[in-house]
């Protein structure tokens, strides 16, 4: 499905968050349990390549509904974008009373670059 820039606005107009998390039980690869997408929070901002503040929300949600089989599992996104990613995600507590769901895995640098603050 595709979504333009106005429908989008429009969209967001009418809801109250921030950003969409879109997300399938079944990897992009053999190797994930979950695929996700992230478009930015207005058309001007780019899709995230991977994000795991929603991956970890994702994460718990996905176990405090049964719709997980292990606390332990890969997470992956931007394989679309040509830029794939996976984390492994681990949920800590019973699904009725998650304690803590970490996110790990390695990152690329993608830009560099530095703030000049002024005083006023």
């Amino acid at each position: 499905m595709h979504v333009t820039g106005s429908e989008y606005l429009n969209f967001r107009s009418r809801v109250d968050f921030f950003s969409a998390h879109l997300f399938c039980l079944g990897g992009a690869t053999s190797n994930g349990v979950t695929f996700a997408r992230h478009p930015g929070s207005t058309p001007a901002i780019g899709e995230d390549a991977f994000t795991g503040s929603s991956t970890g929300a994702m994460a718990a949600y996905l176990w405090k509904n049964g719709l997980l089989e292990s606390p332990v599992f890969v997470a992956e996104q931007g394989h679309w974008m040509g830029r794939p990613g996976e984390a492994r995600v681990e949920i800590i507590g019973p699904r009725e009373n998650i304690d803590l769901v970490k996110v790990g895995g390695s990152a690329v640098t993608l830009a560099r670059g530095e703030f000049n603050l002024e005083t006023l």
